[in-house]
């Protein structure tokens, strides 16, 4: 092998590594929700005061939560399997908060499928899920930018199926005052401590 290759590899070599370095967040994350959970744990994220209508049909804006930190998880209620069990473990989280009054935790569930998630399918799925209306609010975005937004700002990928339906992430993106502030999964021990220790 000539100098002249060897150097042309090396220098090829240092390149993939600095890419992967930088696409996997220093080599700690190599799945795109990993990689959001590390990039937002490093720095928390914007987010602006997105625009809902919830299941009454009210709206309502992030912003009307001030100084309550939300746990936001993104649905749409015709999904048969992971919006099933978001929905339940909801509920879980709800038997928390009722044990714990005190926490300034609020749960909120946004649809990702607006134009068929009317307020009435919205009050229908947190039914369905025993949801108590002071403690969870299941919303949809009031219009397709709002929508937008949510997406852009949180790094949530939402993919069409072939039957109608969406695949996306049922993580659990926790807001306060504007900023994304970590996105855990369900079985995240900082869950249960923040709520029973008041928020």
């Amino acid at each position: 092998m000539s100098p002249r290759t060897a150097i042309g590899l090396v220098l090829a070599g240092g390149l993939v590594t600095a890419l992967l370095w930088q696409r996997t967040a220093g080599f700690s994350a190599f799945t795109y929700e990993t990689w959001r959970r590390v990039e937002v744990a490093r720095e928390p994220v914007a987010v602006s005061d997105w625009r809902l209508q919830d299941a009454q049909g009210d709206f309502v804006r992030l912003s009307d939560w001030r100084d309550e930190t939300l746990l936001v998880g993104f649905i749409y209620t015709s999904c048969p399997s992971v919006c099933v069990a978001i929905g339940s473990r909801y509920q879980q989280l709800q038997r928390t908060l009722q044990a714990n009054p005190s926490t300034d935790v609020h749960l909120l569930s946004i649809s990702i499928d607006p134009a068929r998630d009317t307020p009435e399918h919205l009050a229908e799925y947190r039914r369905r899920h025993a949801g108590l209306q002071s403690s969870w609010t299941v919303a949809r975005p009031a219009d397709a930018q709002v929508l937008g937004d949510m997406i852009r700002e949180t790094g949530l990928r939402v993919i069409p199926d072939q039957l109608g339906g969406f695949s996306h992430s049922e993580s659990l993106h926790w807001i306060r005052d504007g900023q994304l502030l970590r996105i855990s999964d369900w079985r995240d021990p900082e869950l249960e401590k923040m709520i029973t220790d008041g928020g």
